[in-house]
């Protein structure tokens, strides 16, 4: 009886996610081209390599003259800084991109923006769409 039951529930289920997902429509978005097209990221990447350089020169004047140990704290605290200064250009990046989605899904009556990669074939590209939302 247990097992008659439990064949039952997951035959429900299986249905019901099965009937659910025929009619949800998904976008796909091509990461590279967004990542080459995409003025906010174009913007991260200048401010990033802008960021760098300063971080480089200073380095450069700052270990003038200093022993080795100190050359080496100094370097030290500069690749740090140049970590945060990654770590929240991926995190403006990532809240651009979410955003974008979010919108052009809610627009397009998405139920799910995936990766064009992950997709064989099917559902509607949306990634010039997401291009021109990322700020």
């Amino acid at each position: 009886m247990k097992k008659v039951l439990a064949l039952l529930m997951i035959t429900c289920s299986l249905l019901a996610f099965g009937c659910s997902s025929r009619n949800a429509a998904f976008g796909v978005v091509d990461m590279r081209k967004v990542e080459q097209n995409a003025p906010a990221v174009q913007t991260v990447k200048k401010d990033l390599q802008a960021t760098s350089k300063k971080l480089q020169e200073e380095l450069q004047k700052e270990t003038a003259g200093k022993s080795k140990e100190e050359q080496e704290k100094i370097a030290r605290d500069k690749s740090a800084q140049m970590q945060v200064a990654s770590s929240e250009a991926q995190n403006k990046l990532k809240t651009s991109l979410d955003k974008a989605m979010q919108e052009v899904s809610k627009e397009k009556n998405l139920s799910a923006i995936l990766l064009k990669d992950a997709v064989p074939s099917g559902g509607v590209d949306v990634t010039d769409d997401i291009i021109k939302k990322m700020k």
